[in-house]
């Protein structure tokens, strides 16, 4: 019985990450925000209207990813999974939002105030380890391709850094290589998924 529950606590954690779709939301973001700092970096100086339109545009990203996420969770893992939700967790994601951007802030200042003191090589291979490790945490690498992806998402950016261009070049490309390796980890991760299972109803009969 224990057991029992126990499963039933860890499933939203499980469709969480079982189908890639969070990786691919991940990775589309990531190519957002590239494809932003190299049209900060090629626009004419107008400050306040680059803050506007960047402010506008981060938003409109975050929002597409949330809401496209939700839709395919609906469409596609739901179905597969039989996944209902409770009454009483409606309306309570947003707490998680709150509390991550709590801590996002303090952690924010914190590689602000640190990234002045380190070379951009190494505020590079930092920061791709430290999303590495939020994906292999996500993932388990429960299967070897995720090795790979690991392998890419630490030694591709840090071999970008050392390429003879400007940081404003080296920051859209290294971004870009993170967003498009999550983005093509989830796409292999969903395709997997779609060919190990089927809906709820199917299989059923």
């Amino acid at each position: 019985m224990v057991d029992q529950l126990d499963d039933y606590a860890r499933r939203p954690v499980r469709y969480k990450y079982i189908d890639g779709i969070w990786e691919m939301g991940a990775g589309f973001l990531l190519l957002g925000f590239a494809a932003l700092g190299r049209l900060q970096a090629s626009a004419p100086q107008k400050p306040l209207h680059w803050r506007v339109t960047a402010a506008v545009s981060v938003a409109a990203l975050g929002l597409l990813v949330f809401y496209g996420e939700r839709l395919l969770k609906k469409r596609i893992t739901y179905p597969r999974t039989g996944f209902v939700k409770y009454r009483g967790l409606a309306g309570k994601p947003w707490i998680a939002g709150v509390i991550a951007g709590a801590l996002a802030i303090p952690a924010t200042i914190f590689s602000v105030i640190l990234w002045r003191h380190l070379t951009y090589s190494v505020m590079v291979a930092v920061e791709s380890a430290m999303l590495a490790l939020l994906y292999a945490l996500a993932t388990r690498l429960a299967e070897p391709w995720r090795w790979v992806v690991l392998a890419v998402m630490i030694g591709g950016p840090v071999g970008i850094s050392t390429l003879p261009l400007d940081h404003q070049w080296l920051g859209a490309l290294h971004l870009g290589l993170l967003g498009l390796t999550l983005f093509v980890s989830g796409t292999i991760a969903l395709y997997l998924y779609l060919h190990r299972t089927r809906p709820a109803e199917e299989a059923a009969e």
